[in-house]
């Protein structure tokens, strides 16, 4: 009977619906499974707080209408009809379900189902007819949707997965802390609501699925709904497969306590964990979190932040991004995190990677070896155009000149092809030195070396020497 239909308002409400009966699969819901539903909707829609609240996803419906505060009746009668509306038989009607394909009920319009048209707006319909054919089912469910949500910056926040077992979960997840609000709730006259969206889908996301990654990965898309007023809006973000394997492989048991210890050092106003709401949600925002929606496209600004941890001097003080320092985080800089992050987000061949660590292990014995502290700053300080591009390879090859007669070349020009020259877009020649650098600061610091170079690493890139020599 209740099943998933692909569409997210709909699959989101039967998420709910089903997570409300106890149960994990729709098709084992049952007609009093629905009634206890419905009952708890209607209990709930028609006082405060969840008034307030669904003004932003049915405004001007029966349970938002001041007119009815007067008019109980009215409301009842409104509440029965679009939450018990799957009572009704109609094996005769015309128009079919739009969502389930079964005989609709009634037509709609956006009071009843967010960002549809409005009564008068013909064009936007099938065939010049005014409404949207629903059937009963598909009323009960749309709207669930409101208790699978989050309500966060004035907007309704919910996340639909390929996956239907991810979209349950966050429904759920979500239902169990709107049903304790609501309990401690009763009198309030406003639905309090959450800030950062992007921060709250990840942190939901990997407090829900911890230890839960036992599925097909798929991708996620969160929907940021407003359908209040003349300014119905969406806002999409959206996590593809490759992101959630990432953060499913970050979380393992490998990289959790390197990958732990950064996310903490993301939250803002510098908090090792976030202050949390009513909800368990959180109140302050993890630019961490809000930067992975950047990816790929930002995957070097990315790694230089996170990984190398080098402030943003453009960020406002209350950002921790402002306030990195490899002089004192270097041992949040980790090659096996960085691996992993080439590997599932860039789509990087394996042979490059394992020809950037080589290349990097022997610099790395080089700089140590000769404390040539002139390639450690142009690698770490070194500017973005093609003259510092030039400037850099000189600096490798009189390295290289320096230690081959007595040891053999730090890097083959095969190497150095495969590491700085490459004709794929993301992967540019400034990527290259920056992944080179992480991989030489984390084997200088397991020896115990980075120290020897803390003066460079403190000095700041427009007080650096424009070294000659």
């Amino acid at each position: 009977m209740l099943r998933y239909t692909g569409h997210p308002l709909l699959d989101v409400g039967v998420a709910t619906i089903t997570a409300f009966a106890n149960k994990n699969d729709p098709a084992r819901v049952t007609e009093e499974d629905l009634e206890r539903t419905a009952a708890y909707i209607e209990r709930e829609y028609s006082k405060n707080p969840m008034k307030s609240l669904l003004s932003v996803v049915f405004p001007n419906s029966g349970f938002t209408q001041p007119a009815f505060d007067k008019q109980p009746e009215k409301r009842n009668a409104y509440a029965q009809s679009v939450l018990l509306g799957w009572k009704t038989s109609l094996a005769s009607a015309d128009d079919r379900c739009v969502f389930f394909d079964i005989p609709a009920i009634a037509r709609v319009h956006r009071q009843a189902i967010p960002l549809i048209g409005p009564e008068d707006g013909f064009n936007f319909f099938a065939e010049g007819e005014s409404g949207l054919p629903v059937s009963g089912l598909a009323l009960l469910a749309i709207h669930a949707l409101p208790l699978g949500s989050l309500k966060c910056e004035g907007r309704l926040l919910l996340v639909h997965a390929d996956n239907p077992g991810v979209t349950y979960r966050f429904a759920k997840t979500t239902l169990d802390a709107n049903r304790r609000y609501l309990s401690l709730s009763a009198q309030a006259n406003k639905y309090d609501g959450a800030k950062h969206p992007r921060t709250q889908i990840v942190d939901v996301l990997l407090r829900t699925e911890e230890q839960r990654f036992d599925y097909d990965l798929c991708s996620v898309t969160a929907y940021h709904i407003t359908n209040y007023g003349t300014k119905p809006a969406v806002d999409m973000y959206h996590l593809p497969l490759q992101m959630m394997r990432f953060l499913a492989l970050a979380t393992e048991a490998t990289y959790r306590d390197v990958w732990q210890r950064i996310v903490r050092r993301a939250w803002e106003g510098q908090a090792e964990s976030p202050e949390r709401d009513e909800f368990g949600l959180s109140k302050q925002r993890n630019v961490l979190y809000e930067d992975l929606f950047d990816l790929p496209r930002d995957a070097r600004r990315f790694l230089r932040t996170y990984i190398l941890r080098l402030p943003d001097m453009q960020k406002k003080k209350n950002d921790p991004r402002a306030t990195y320092s490899l002089l004192t985080e270097t041992d949040l800089v980790s090659w096996s995190l960085t691996t992993l992050f080439l590997k599932e987000v860039m789509n990087v061949e394996e042979y490059r990677i394992e020809a950037i660590r080589a290349m990097a292990d022997r610099l790395a014995d080089y700089i140590d070896a000769e404390h040539d502290q002139r390639l450690f700053r142009t690698l770490l300080y070194g500017g973005n155009r093609g003259q510092d591009y030039q400037e850099l390879r000189q600096r490798l090859i009189r390295a290289d000149y320096q230690v081959a007669p007595r040891s053999g070349p730090l890097f083959t020009l095969d190497e150095f092809l495969a590491v700085f020259e490459n004709s794929d877009n993301q992967y540019t020649w400034m990527l290259a030195r920056d992944l080179l650098l992480i991989r030489i600061i984390e084997r200088l610091y397991e020896r115990g070396a980075i120290t020897q170079l803390s003066e460079v690493i403190s000095a700041p890139p427009d007080t650096t020497e424009n070294d000659q020599a």
